[in-house]
């Protein structure tokens, strides 16, 4: 039973959730995401970065955090950024809190902050019931709307993104964030 559980959590962590309805806000298309983007930040030369692909200025964003206070990305340009778009109701969402928790504490002190970003619709009180449950300290923003996926052009969940102090997309990933991931600690690196 311990051989099967271990390869069914992995594929389910790879495989990112999706859900029947997309986490983006209504009306909007349920774009796929690039096949590049999904293995990381390398981008050919001759491609111009576009939207949010790594390399290109992360358009505003901004969102209430759970005690009501708005959360501006512009203003957090002291900061090295990881957004990473979640829902409590996601699997793989689950399974990289403990992972994102370990960087956050790790990097916060240089200058770096992960902040969750739910798209959950179920209510702010749910959301923060989970992040006490979870024991999540990194900060949290509620995002019901989907305005964040919307903006990634994102049905996956979860999916994560570092924004530099100069506001520049820095790394990207559709799926999971997994403890070891050396791209990700190399961007952080990078960016701090």
């Amino acid at each position: 039973m311990k051989r099967l559980v271990l390869p069914l959590a992995l594929i389910l962590a790879l495989a990112g959730c999706k859900r029947d309805e997309t986490p983006v806000a209504a009306g909007s298309g349920n774009a796929q995401p690039k096949k590049e983007a999904a293995r990381g930040p390398r981008q050919q030369p001759s491609e111009a970065p576009s939207g949010t692909d790594v390399g290109s200025k992360m358009p505003e964003y901004a969102a209430m955090y759970l005690d009501g206070s708005k959360f501006d990305l512009a203003a957090r340009r002291d900061k090295v950024v990881l957004l990473n778009v979640w829902a409590t109701w996601c699997g793989p969402c689950r399974y990289e809190i403990p992972e994102l928790q370990a960087i956050h504490d790790r990097y916060a002190p240089r200058g770096f902050e992960v902040v969750g970003v739910s798209v959950d619709e179920s209510g702010i009180e749910s959301v923060k019931e989970f992040v006490v449950e979870q024991k999540m300290t990194y900060p949290v923003v509620l995002d019901a709307e989907g305005k964040l996926a919307n903006i990634l052009q994102t049905s996956v969940l979860p999916t994560s993104i570092i924004v530099d102090r100069t506001g520049k997309v820095v790394w990207k990933k559709y799926g999971a964030i997994f403890k070891g991931d050396e791209e990700l600690d190399k961007a952080i690196q990078e960016a701090l």
